[in-house]
């Protein structure tokens, strides 16, 4: 799946050959026939995978929402800074229109509604507890750090321009300081 991702990445979904996974991964293209029955179903399974990895980061046990937040959008902004980033290529896949079948689109979408279902519970007991502006909706901060990421997903390597800090991402959503 690596060596899929790094293609994917170089070539984009729609350019990429059977035959450039297997010499990336170092297999014979019988061999990976034997696993994958075409670059689609290739893609399929990195898909799943990223879903996968996706859901079981939601699993963490910080008391505090805002610190759940905080650790999710840290590893997102690691992943966005390596070379291999499952999420990327999906992400650039979909933007491309790359997404190849009506049931792969369709797990996505499904994803990302429990993407904004999990992010925007966080946000709102954030805000209960008093650590993000309750200002305003907390669907809408959960909109504005999902298309945040998207956005950085999308950009292109090397990008001159350097992502954000993780301490300028949730000063946008704490609540401002009282003004004396």
């Amino acid at each position: 799946m690596e060596a899929a991702t790094r293609v994917f990445a170089r070539k984009g979904v729609a350019h990429a050959k059977v035959k450039d996974i297997a010499e990336t991964a170092q297999l014979s293209h019988g061999l990976l026939y034997h696993y994958f029955e075409s670059k689609e179903a290739v893609f399929e399974a990195l898909v799943e995978e990223m879903i996968e990895r996706v859901e079981a980061s939601f699993q963490l046990q910080t008391r505090r929402a805002v610190e759940r937040l905080e650790q999710v959008c840290t590893a997102r902004l690691n992943a966005l800074e390596s070379e291999v980033d499952a999420q990327r290529v999906v992400m650039q896949a979909i933007v491309q229109g790359q997404v190849l079948s009506a049931a792969v689109q369709a797990r996505l979408d499904t994803h990302l509604e429990r993407v904004t279902t999990v992010v925007q519970g966080w946000i709102e007991e954030a805000q209960a507890d008093g650590d993000v502006d309750e200002r305003f909706s907390a669907l809408d901060l959960t909109r504005l750090l999902l298309y945040l990421f998207r956005g950085m997903a999308i950009r292109w390597t090397p990008f001159p321009v350097p992502l954000p800090r993780i301490e300028t991402i949730m000063a946008l959503l704490r609540r401002p300081a009282p003004s004396t």
